[in-house]
């Protein structure tokens, strides 16, 4: 018989598992005994008590230790905690009005799983600030501070509330090539990579392949990935590495279908967002509009006279900047008390070759964008399915034909009506929290000048 396997005597990840998150901990356990895994956010020791604050994922604990009756070797284990320790704490849970959500810990057990330098690169308690390149520089630590844990909880409920409406409503999850061998928009703003003896780009968008799965015979597909842009900004509204939440549905009648659906897959997940989330938008300080339907449609056109009354004078058939888009949004709100609206039938100038001009006026597209807190969230369109078309506006922006031949076949091959757009989810988390820098939005940003963590 083969001799048992020794268990580490002293491995604190083996005698303490978690058994509960902060947020897990409720009056009603009063007396249970639980466990709490987390970093100390600060000590307090007074002289006839002391008090350590506990932070994990979810929040902060309060554990309380009465110094005439916790054992003097637990009150020497607190001696030699700091700041940002990781540590195991084992109690007994204690109601406590005066505690957040009504409930301390009473610790019989604390274990340190591993130490921090007395000296840290910035407050995680929030209570000093850090300028941005500080923060940037030092993001993994930047990451503990609550602000940052309840941003990208909120973005990742977002983005889960968005799949479940597009599988609810018939999408296939996809997953398309991020190195390219031609650029989705033509364009120098593009990523070169060395791919083996041949050159290739980091895919500006999943367009084409969105539309390839369409006409493959998928009918409805989403995706939900990084995508890259070699622009040269460097400015609080832009990165050149983001995440991307695209949809595309065939069998449309026009642009207003991929419209209709974004406004609704809004409308519900704002919701959802809103009634889950009011403790911790509390403490962000955002508050959250859910949009009232249907979302404003204003053409590019008569935006252009709008501004003009404002004193911002634009050409007749330009793109709107995003100053106009902020003196837009002003106006909308004090009409409407609104914060999204529609721009549609822009210019086909401006527009990549695949979009649908229009049958009335082919100097304008079924193109369009959703505008939210004055800035563009969306970019969508219907989009040519006709092979001649496509050809043909392919020529007119200066491209080669051939190029494209992976693209273009395909249409060839009856390819149904269909359109999508772009959600870029720094920008809509940004926005729908209120914060003056996409890179509050991204874990790591990718930007201009910053290539590291």
């Amino acid at each position: 018989m083969a001799p048992k396997a020794k268990v580490p005597a002293e491995n604190p990840e083996r005698i303490l598992r978690r058994t509960h998150y902060s947020n897990e901990l409720s009056p009603e356990m009063e007396g249970q005994q639980v466990v709490i895994l987390g970093w100390v956010q600060r000590i307090r020791k007074l002289s006839k008590i002391s008090f350590l604050i506990v932070r994990d994922r979810e929040g902060l604990t309060q554990c309380t230790l009465p110094h005439a009756k916790t054992a003097p070797e637990l009150l020497s284990i607190l001696d030699s905690l700091d700041n940002e320790y990781a540590i195991a704490v084992q109690g007994q849970v204690k109601q406590e009005k005066q505690a957040r959500r009504g409930v301390e810990l009473i610790p019989d057990k604390i274990v340190v799983v591993n130490t921090a330098p007395a000296t840290l690169p910035l407050d995680t308690s929030g209570k000093v600030e850090a300028d941005i390149a500080t923060r940037f520089d030092n993001r993994v630590i930047d990451l503990r501070r609550l602000e940052a844990q309840l941003t990208f909880k909120i973005q990742h409920f977002t983005v889960t509330q968005m799949r479940q409406y597009l599988e609810a409503a018939g999408f296939r999850e996809i997953h398309t090539p991020k190195i390219v061998a031609t650029a989705t928009e033509g364009g120098a703003d593009l990523f070169r990579v060395q791919y083996f003896e041949k050159k290739a780009f980091l895919a500006q968008s999943p367009q084409f392949y969105k539309q390839l799965c369409l006409v493959g015979g998928f009918d409805r597909v989403y995706e939900v990935a990084p995508v890259y842009r070699a622009e040269k900004h460097n400015t609080p509204r832009h990165l050149n590495e983001y995440t991307s939440f695209d949809y595309e549905m065939a069998w449309i009648q026009d642009e207003e279908d991929v419209m209709q659906l974004e406004e609704q897959m809004l409308h519900e997940v704002f919701t959802a967002v809103k009634q889950k989330f009011a403790e911790e938008l509390e403490q962000l300080k955002a508050e959250i509009h859910v949009p009232k339907l249907p979302i404003r449609r204003i053409e590019v056109r008569e935006a252009i006279e709008l501004l003009k009354a404002e004193g911002l004078n634009l050409p007749p058939d330009s793109d709107i900047p995003s100053e106009g888009e902020e003196l837009l949004y002003q106006l909308v709100k004090k009409e409407t008390g609104e914060e999204f609206f529609f721009l549609t039938r822009y210019p086909t100038a401006i527009r990549p070759f695949y979009t649908m001009p229009l049958e009335t006026d082919p100097t304008l597209t079924r193109g369009f964008d959703l505008v939210y807190r004055g800035m563009e969230v969306t970019t969508g369109s219907q989009r040519i399915h006709r092979y001649e078309l496509l050809v043909e506006k392919l020529k007119e922006t200066g491209l080669k034909p051939k190029t494209f031949a992976f693209y273009l076949e395909p249409f060839k091959y009856g390819a149904p009506p269909h359109g999508g757009l772009a959600i870029g989810m720094e920008r809509l988390t940004m926005q729908m929290l209120g914060y003056a820098n996409i890179r509050e939005a991204v874990l790591f940003p990718r930007d201009r000048t910053r290539l590291v963590p």
